[in-house]
């Protein structure tokens, strides 16, 4: 059988913080399987209702990472590999740019991205497990759905005004014809320099960073709505200005961990999934 996948949309004002929460659950005769989650630059709350899930982050091999009762992913730099078993049963709290700074308060530049951490062991408290606690003694997804969002609603905290520069100018990370650090700095009245450390401090990555991402992101959208056999490889080159076929194989070894040809062979179309579109660079 199938498993079910559910995405479920926040209310104001939780949707500032949390983009989405995405539900995974199996049947009991489900056969394992291996998904891959393209990376999407977003910082992830992980409940597992079921048995540990093995995880790897691109070219890693696969149990380098286990996903216990809770944890936190993120920034997610690199495609995320996790197994999908029978009965899993499992809740992604999915958050916006600096939905996590608000969550926490932990300056985002101390987390690389390169790990699934214990929240608790991070924030040094006993909320998140105590959470899960709560969640897993109730009966259905509605009620559990309901206790998150009445624990979002009950922790985050305002947004920091730092923040706002960054978020009125992400817009301009879309337009290659303007330069976006220069851009929010003038409209802000703020230095450049202050821009990028704000960037790295609320959002756990550079400017240069998201310029980067946001180039491999449109190419593999691109490649997503062509046939296998027609891709363009020099067009793409050509139209998102890399500077050759090294550059644009540099970078799928960087967020995939695997060539373009392989990617494309092995990957793609094979439970290979991109984040659900929501607000500032995702959109």
């Amino acid at each position: 059988m199938q498993y079910t996948g559910i995405h479920i949309d926040v209310e104001k004002p939780l949707d500032e913080v949390i983009r989405h929460i995405y539900c995974l659950q199996a049947p009991a005769d489900f056969e394992t399987i291996t998904q891959h989650l393209s990376p999407n630059l977003e910082m992830m709350l992980i409940f597992n209702f079921g048995k540990p899930v093995k995880a790897s982050l691109a070219e890693g091999v696969l149990g380098s990472l286990t996903i216990e009762k809770v944890g936190v992913a993120g920034p997610l730099r690199k495609m995320l590999n996790y197994e999908l078993l029978p009965e899993s049963d499992l809740i992604i709290v999915v958050f916006n740019a600096h939905g996590f700074y608000r969550l926490s308060q932990l300056p985002m530049d101390e987390l690389n991205g390169n790990a699934i951490v214990d929240p608790d062991a991070l924030l040094q408290t006993n909320g998140f497990h105590a959470l899960w606690e709560a969640l897993n003694r109730l009966p259905g997804l509605t009620d559990r759905i309901a206790l998150i969002k009445e624990y979002g609603l009950a922790f985050v905290r305002d947004s920091d005004d730092a923040t706002i520069p960054l978020l009125h100018g992400i817009g301009y990370f879309q337009d290659s014809s303007i330069q976006p650090v220069r851009a929010i700095a003038m409209e802000s009245d703020l230095s450049e320099r202050t821009i990028q450390l704000r960037f790295k401090k609320y959002l756990g990555y550079s400017p240069k960073e998201l310029l980067r991402f946001l180039r491999f992101k449109n190419v593999i959208a691109r490649i997503l709505k062509q046939e296998v056999g027609g891709i363009d490889w020099y067009g793409l080159i050509d139209e998102f200005n890399y500077h050759d076929q090294s550059h644009l194989i540099k970078d799928f070894h960087h967020y995939l961990g695997t060539t373009p040809q392989k990617f494309v062979k092995e990957i793609a179309g094979k439970e290979f999934c991109v984040s659900k579109e929501g607000k500032y660079y995702s959109s």
